[in-house]
C-alpha cells in the first residue's frame, strides 16, 4: 500500500445552466478525486438575484467541508490549499471540528494526533464576505428518524412555513414522510468520487462520515440558491455526551450533532457568510426519552414509515419480510435504544407493529443491553444516548410486563434497579423531564413553539 505525503485542495467549480458543482482533491497530485453536488431541483425556485461572488464564498467552504471523505482513507500531515486561503480563525475552526470528530476514527486504529492537520495556503484568492437577504421560510432535514419526524409534526401545528431537505439520495421512507406530512422535498444528490472506492478495496482506511457536518455545509448553498433563513435541525440533549475517555480527551461518536459545534458552526456562518441564516435543532432543548413520548402521542400515523437502524438499512423492495430486515436489524445498539426508550408508551400489538418482535425477550441481545445501561465499560460508538435514558424507559416498561419480566427487564431489575434509592430515581425522572436551558433556538421561533412573550 503507497505511503501519501501531501493531500491537496484543488479547485471547485459550479455550472450556472445546470447547477452542478465539482468540488477537487488529490493525494500528492498522483490520486485524483472529484465529489459532484446537484443543486438542480426543479419543484423549486431559484433566487433572481444570484451574486456569483457569493456562491463562490459559500462553495468553498462546502469544498473545505466534503475533503473529509476522502483524507480519512489516508490521514496526512500536511493539507495544502490551493483553492482559496484560509485565515487563522478558520484554520482553528477546521481543526477544532475534525479533531474532535476524528477521535474516534484515531482512538480505534490507534493514530497519533500531532501528525495531523497542518494545513497550508497556496492560493492568491483571499476569503470576503458578501451579506444578502433570505425568505422567513424554514428546511428541516428529513431521514428515516423519528427525530425529524417530530420536528416535521412540531411545526406543523404550529403552521410554520417550511420543506423537507434531502441530502444524497431519496428512498422509500423519506418519501413515505413527504407524504404523510404534506410536505415537499428539496432533494439535493451527491455522487462520490469512484477512486476513494478503488482505494478502500486496496485497503486503505474506510469511515464513516458526519452527515450532519456535511448537511451544515451544503445548507449554506441552499440557503442562498434558494433564499431560506432557517435550517431546522432535530438533534436533543443527549448528543452532547460522550462515548468514552481517551488520551485525555472525552471522545464523542456524536460530535457534529452537539450543541458545541451547533454553537461554533453559527459564529462561522455569521462571522463568513450571513448573519440572516440561523442554523439550530428544534429539539436541543429535549433528552430522547422525552422526543420518544412526543412521537409516540403525536406520529402513529409514521409508525410503519421510520428507522433508526444504519446496520441493514436497504432499499427498496416493500414486500413484508424484506421490509422487516429493511427497517430495523434488531441487533444493533440504535434498534435496542430506540426500542427501550418507545416501550413506555407502546402496547403490545404497537410494538409488534414497528419491530416484530418484542427485543426483551431477546437473550442474544445481553451484551448489547449491558452497554447500552453502561453495565459495562464503555458507551457503544453509535447515536445512542444516555444510560439514564435507558433506566428510565426500562423501569417505565417494567409496568407493561407485570410480574412476568422478560429477559433483558429481570437483568436490568436485578443489577441495576436494585441498586437504585427511590431518590435516585426521582432525580434521574427530574433531570430527564426538565427542559435545557442551554440552546440556541431562535427568539422568533421559541415565541412560536413555546408561546414564549417578547
Amino acid at each position: 500500500m503507497k505511503k501519501f505525503k501531501n493531500f491537496y485542495f484543488k479547485s471547485f467549480d459550479f455550472d450556472k445552466k445546470s447547477l452542478l458543482a465539482s468540488f477537487h482533491y488529490s493525494f500528492d497530485n498522483e490520486v485524483f478525486f472529484e465529489e459532484k453536488i446537484d443543486f438542480n431541483s426543479d419543484d423549486f425556485n431559484l433566487r433572481k438575484d444570484i451574486n456569483y461572488d457569493i456562491l463562490d464564498s459559500i462553495l468553498f467552504n462546502l469544498h473545505i467541508a466534503l475533503w473529509i471523505s476522502y483524507y480519512k482513507a489516508y490521514p496526512t500531515h500536511d493539507l495544502i490549499v490551493e483553492s482559496w486561503n484560509l485565515d487563522d480563525f478558520q484554520i482553528t475552526f477546521w481543526k477544532k471540528f475534525y479533531i474532535n470528530w476524528l477521535w474516534e476514527f484515531l482512538y480505534k486504529n490507534n493514530i497519533d494526533i500531532k501528525w495531523l492537520f497542518n494545513f497550508i495556503n497556496n492560493s492568491s484568492t483571499n476569503y470576503k464576505k458578501i451579506d444578502f437577504e433570505v425568505s422567513s421560510k424554514a428546511l428541516v432535514p428529513v431521514w428515516w428518524w423519528k427525530d425529524s419526524i417530530v420536528s416535521i409534526e412540531m411545526l406543523k401545528n404550529e403552521w410554520f412555513d417550511f420543506d423537507l431537505f434531502v441530502f444524497w439520495k431519496i428512498d422509500n421512507l423519506k418519501e413515505d414522510t413527504s407524504n404523510i406530512s404534506n410536505k415537499n422535498i428539496l432533494l439535493v444528490k451527491r455522487t462520490i468520487s469512484n477512486n476513494l472506492f478503488d482505494l478502500n478495496k486496496k485497503g486503505y482506511f474506510n469511515w464513516h462520515v458526519p452527515i450532519t457536518w456535511l448537511i451544515a455545509f451544503t445548507m449554506e448553498v441552499v440557503w442562498y440558491l434558494y433564499s431560506y433563513k432557517y435550517l431546522v435541525l432535530s438533534n436533543e440533549i443527549s448528543a452532547n455526551f460522550w462515548n468514552t475517555f481517551w488520551n485525555w480527551v472525552n471522545i464523542n461518536h456524536q460530535y457534529s450533532k452537539s450543541l458545541e459545534f451547533e454553537k461554533d458552526f453559527k459564529l462561522y456562518v455569521e462571522k463568513y457568510i450571513s448573519s440572516n441564516i440561523k442554523y439550530f435543532s428544534l429539539l436541543r432543548w429535549l433528552y430522547e426519552v422525552k422526543i420518544a413520548e412526543y412521537f409516540t402521542q403525536n406520529a402513529k400515523k409514521y409508525f410503519s414509515y421510520f428507522s433508526s437502524c444504519n446496520n441493514n438499512f436497504k432499499i427498496f423492495n416493500k414486500s413484508e419480510n424484506i421490509e422487516k430486515w429493511i427497517k430495523w436489524c434488531n441487533n444493533c445498539p440504535k434498534c435496542a435504544f430506540v426500542f427501550s426508550i418507545l416501550r413506555p408508551y407502546l402496547d403490545k400489538e404497537e410494538v409488534i407493529e414497528i419491530f416484530w418482535e418484542d427485543l426483551f425477550d431477546r437473550k442474544d441481545l445481553e451484551k448489547l443491553f449491558r452497554e447500552l445501561l453502561w453495565i459495562t465499560w464503555i458507551k457503544p460508538f453509535e447515536c445512542v444516548w444516555e444510560a439514564e435514558e435507558v433506566i428510565f424507559s426500562m423501569n417505565k416498561s417494567i409496568k407493561k410486563y407485570w410480574n412476568n419480566l422478560p429477559y433483558i427487564l429481570e437483568i436490568f431489575n436485578r443489577e441495576v434497579l436494585t441498586k437504585l434509592t427511590n431518590e435516585e430515581i426521582k432525580n434521574i425522572e427530574k433531570k430527564l423531564g426538565n427542559r435545557s436551558d442551554e440552546d440556541i433556538i431562535p427568539k422568533e421561533i421559541k415565541k412560536i413553539i413555546f408561546k414564549e412573550k417578547n
